[in-house]
């Protein structure tokens, strides 16, 4: 049982160390500080794998730092999106565009 806990040990010691932590940036749409910038950063740090997010109000750049072996940019910008954000190559429905309070609604491109 020792030798069996050990090895499950050593097994999950190995898998940590393959994990590749990645660091990107990309745009998001938004306009305030007060509304957009924390429902933006919570839904990129609600995905699994994602170490941090930390969206700049001014240059509209995401900067994200994930654990490539469990997430991705595209999984983090489709999270993004649900909650009516334009992020990277994705685009929010219109519905949850809409569903945006009037000052976090930005000029869609």
């Amino acid at each position: 049982m020792k030798k069996m806990v050990l090895a499950l040990a050593a097994l999950l010691c190995m898998g940590a160390a393959n994990a590749k932590t990645v660091k990107t940036t990309f745009e998001v749409n938004g306009n305030c500080e007060n509304m957009c910038k924390p429902t933006i950063e919570k839904a990129a740090q609600r995905v699994p794998g994602v170490v941090s997010a930390k969206w700049n109000v001014k240059t509209h750049q995401l900067s994200l730092v994930y654990n490539d072996t469990q997430t991705s940019p595209e999984k983090v910008q489709k999270a993004i999106a649900a909650k009516g954000y334009d992020a990277g190559k994705v685009r929010a429905t219109d519905a949850a565009y809409n569903s945006l309070h009037k000052c976090c609604q930005y000029k869609r491109k």
